[in-house]
């Protein structure tokens, strides 16, 4: 056969081997599709998360082109579009922001869009067509709600809008409309060219910060996404535009890669592929040593080394065309069942359904994968099939295949079953370990997640996302787009209510404003010694999301003009006393005097260096004329679920007692209003909360620790439900292999258990050694799971969870030891039946077929 074409009696080989343990096969096809439905979960749900928060990401940013430029002329936009560097490039000609008052709370940009600008901008119309007539627009359907227009073609509403410092107050016809992202910074109202142009000629020149209407708002694709920012940079260079105010769309992957992300993905895929090789590997080696006279006999004939190994890859071939198949569309059931679960517990914007992305690339890779693991669990058995001779093929027993003696004394024992049983799993040592090493891999992992589970920490989860019993806010507060918003807050109506009802402790409010503060000499030359000096590195994180030019236009604005853009907050008691202290002390009854102000220190990239320090004395002035100095009490942290959720370059928080706020801003509404209930009157409280946020004023919202409760529940049965599913599908690998090797380890020696029958051992004896044999692997496990679950506890999941706010890092081996017992039950109760079910043949036959 050597030197004879046979590729096809190859292929019958194996076919007709296969069918010969059609019983074995099972079991292999069945490891194949779990490991392919853990290939094919893990990429369904991966893939799904990757790509729903870079759609979420680009919504907020407003696009979805690689980068673009910013503030261009028209013919330094015609350079932009004659390079043949880039694939496609579009633009959008800014013109104004829309001022009705009904949009103070949805923030609204008008400007001429391309159409395929306004494709990659999310704002291209569901219904209708671009502007074409100077009185067209295409609006979203939440700037038409806030304006009380229905989202229907041919409505006319009007407009204001100022534009160069002219105001207009225009009528237009609704042309088109989409649906609006509340995640965006903004809404857009597309308006014709020829309106822009007629209001807004575009200049010779932009600068940053300067008014940009008029100038071109420049986006492109480059030929790939990959290392957008050295592209980016090599475009600056070839068109001449190093001074342009340029970004970086930061939903593309390339951009930043997530590190801890990356990590726990190759994590994943690792854990996956070492189980499924674990098993498959087992199965096929078990298989070789089953069949092993049966290639023995193939090679007197003949048969070669590399032709043996084509029979035991084709063979493996044919079981991964019967599971793979089957694992992957399980797996994409699996993965669009557990996706919505993890989408519960993240940030993926309010547009952004759960709904599992199946990409041909998910079915393909997670195919590759398994097929991959396949082939590398193959690799050892072919070896041994290839280096065998025909003689030993036909004289092996397992026994044989670590029955090295070097130089050792052999000793003698005395026979017992547990002596037999522990000889036994000497015998083949690599298999032990192996099926071992699989039954413990589900122990480590459940025990991982339980002490996950046992380490959250409701209190201190709540305690961070609220800082008192209930938060209420207005709905548009915490929108990013909306930092000029705040000034609705929470109504005087609510807070009479509030007062009318049993039950409440104490209550506080927070006010808010954006501030701009004038800076003294000293203030400067603070900021010029301690930030701006070193403004690369302390606005490292600001730059990847901006760009370096804007940042650096953003800094040189704020020194030219001598003031910064800041943070004003005016405070109650009850907020008062949730303030965490890094310098100096806080003083109720001093700060209530309002000759005192706490601030919080810069957190930048290089850590917190406080701008004021303790004692300093700072002087406000407001746009109304109050004029006052204070002194620093103490260098702050506001709790977070107190604070604007929005975030300057330059964060500086000004904290003033609310009697002295409402001096610069009179009249003012609270930003939020915290308070805390008795206990008893809780549910009467959380009635009346719903009930006002939805039916009398669905302008508010309110937040509460039962909210927050909930959210904690969710996010524990989360890891409950993914990390179980997890566990389960390894431990029933880890079984399945343990159940292979004690089958085919007695159908190997069924001969010899025969001929131990034959001098006298009893059937009873043969269980007995078969089920200590099932003990000792139980034994084994056991201890390995209970090291490595101890030793992965306190080392990678203590370091890992040390970054959790909630988490409390606790020992435990528990749920490996309440597992013991039930994997004891199936180490004895399998080799118990198999020997039941050897044993109805009589030892003169089982003799025999050992001949």
């Amino acid at each position: 056969m050597s030197n004879v074409k046979n590729k096809k009696m190859i292929n019958q080989i194996a076919l007709k081997s296969l069918k010969a343990r059609k019983k074995r096969n099972l079991i292999a096809i069945l490891a194949i599709v779990l490991t392919s439905v853990l290939f094919t979960a893990l990429f369904t749900i991966g893939g799904s998360l990757i790509e729903k928060n870079q759609e979420s990401t680009m919504r907020q940013v407003g696009g979805s082109a690689h980068a673009g430029y910013k503030y261009l002329t028209k013919s330094e936009y015609e350079k932009v579009a004659k390079d043949k560097g880039l694939k496609s490039v579009s633009y959008r000609i800014a013109l104004a922001d829309a001022e009705n008052k009904p949009l103070i709370k949805v923030r609204t940009e008008m400007a001429y869009y391309e159409e395929l600008e306004a494709k990659w901008s999310f704002c291209y119309p569901e219904e209708g067509h671009m502007p074409k007539k100077e009185n067209e627009c295409v609006a979203s359907d939440l700037t038409l709600k806030a304006l009380g227009v229905p989202c229907k073609i041919g409505e006319k509403f009007s407009v204001d809008f100022s534009v160069r410092g002219k105001k207009y107050s225009k009528e237009f016809i609704l042309c088109g409309w989409y649906k609006g992202d509340r995640v965006s910074m903004s809404q857009v109202m597309c308006v014709s060219k020829k309106l822009v142009n007629q209001l807004a000629p575009t200049a010779e020149s932009y600068q940053y910060g300067g008014d940009i209407a008029g100038s071109y708002m420049v986006d492109f694709n480059f030929k790939t996404s990959f290392n957008l920012k050295k592209q980016l940079e090599e475009l600056n260079k070839r068109i001449g535009f190093e001074e342009k105010s340029t970004g970086v769309n930061w939903a593309y992957l390339g951009v930043k890669a997530d590190a801890e992300t990356v990590v726990l993905i190759v994590v994943m895929l690792g854990i996956i592929l070492v189980s499924g090789y674990l098993i498959i590997y087992n199965i096929f080696y078990i298989n070789v040593f089953g069949d092993i006279r049966f290639y023995g006999l193939l090679k007197t004939i003949g048969t070669t080394k590399k032709q043996l190994g084509k029979i035991v890859r084709k063979q493996a071939n044919l079981l991964s065309l019967a599971g793979i198949p089957i694992g992957l569309i399980l797996g994409a059931v699996v993965g669009a069942g557990l996706l919505p679960i993890i989408c519960a517990n993240l940030s993926m914007g309010d547009t952004e359904g759960t709904n599992v992305v199946l990409h041909p690339w998910i079915f393909i890779g997670s195919a590759v994968f398994s097929f991959l693991t396949v082939q590398i669990s193959c690799i050892k058995p072919c070896r041994i099939v290839a280096k065998i001779s025909p003689i030993e093929a036909v004289k092996l027993t397992e026994s044989s295949v670590n029955a090295k003696v070097k130089g050792k004394k052999r000793r003698t024992h005395k026979l017992t079953m547990h002596a037999f049983g522990l000889a036994n799993i000497k015998r083949n040592r690599k298999k032990a370990v192996l099926v071992v090493f699989s039954l413990s891999l589900s122990l480590i992992l459940l025990n991982t997640v339980c002490t996950l589970l046992k380490g959250f920490d409701m209190d201190k989860y709540v305690s961070n996302r609220s800082v008192s019993d209930y938060m209420v806010t207005d709905a548009t507060t915490d929108n990013p787009a909306l930092s000029e918003r705040t000034e609705d807050g929470v109504t005087s109506d609510f807070l009479t209510e509030l007062r009318e009802q049993d039950g409440i402790k104490e209550s506080g409010n927070v006010y808010y404003s954006e501030w701009e503060q004038k800076l003294s000499d000293w203030e400067k030359e603070r900021l010029e010694e301690r930030i701006w000096k070193d403004w690369k590195k302390n606005f490292a994180y600001m730059i990847q999301s901006i760009g370096e030019e804007d940042m650096k236009q953003e800094i040189d604005a704020d020194k030219e003009r001598g003031s910064i853009t800041a943070k004003m907050y005016g405070l109650d008691q009850l907020v008062f006393e949730k303030l965490k202290c890094e310098q100096g002390e806080l003083d109720w009854e001093k700060f209530k005097s309002g000759n005192y102000i706490v601030v919080n220190q810069f957190e930048s990239d290089d850590g917190e260096k406080p701008i004021y320090d303790v004692g300093d004395k700072i002087t406000l002035t407001g746009e109304n004329g109050f004029t006052k100095e204070y002194e620093v009490m103490a260098l702050v942290s506001m709790p977070y679920p107190a604070e604007f959720q929005m975030y300057f370059s330059l964060e500086i928080n000004y904290i003033l007692p609310s009697s002295e706020f409402l001096n610069y801003f009179e009249g003012r509404q609270p930003m939020k209003t915290l308070f805390n209930v008795s206990k008893k009157d809780e549910k009467q409280i959380e009635s009346w909360l719903e009930n006002y946020c939805t039916n009398i004023n669905d302008d508010l919202t309110y937040t509460s620790k039962s909210t927050m409760e909930a959210e904690f529940a969710t996010l524990q049965n989360m890891i409950v439900i993914v990390g179980g599913f997890l566990s389960f599908v390894l431990a029933l690998i880890g079984i399945l292999n343990f159940v292979n090797t004690i089958l085919t380890g007695i159908l190997s020696r069924k001969q010899e258990f025969a001929m131990l029958e034959s001098v006298g051992m009893t059937r009873k004896q043969l269980r007995e050694m078969l089920m200590w044999e099932g003990g000792y692997y139980a034994l084994f496990t056991s201890i390995v799971a209970v090291l490595a679950g101890s030793i992965l506890s306190m080392t990678l999941i203590k370091s890992y969870t040390s970054g959790f706010f909630f988490f409390t890092w606790k020992f435990t081996v528990l749920p490996i030891l309440i597992c013991i017992p039930f994997l004891l039950l199936i180490v004895l109760f399998v080799p118990y039946l198999a020997c039941e079910k050897m044993c109805r043949i009589s030892v003169v036959e089982r003799i025999r077929s050992g001949e």
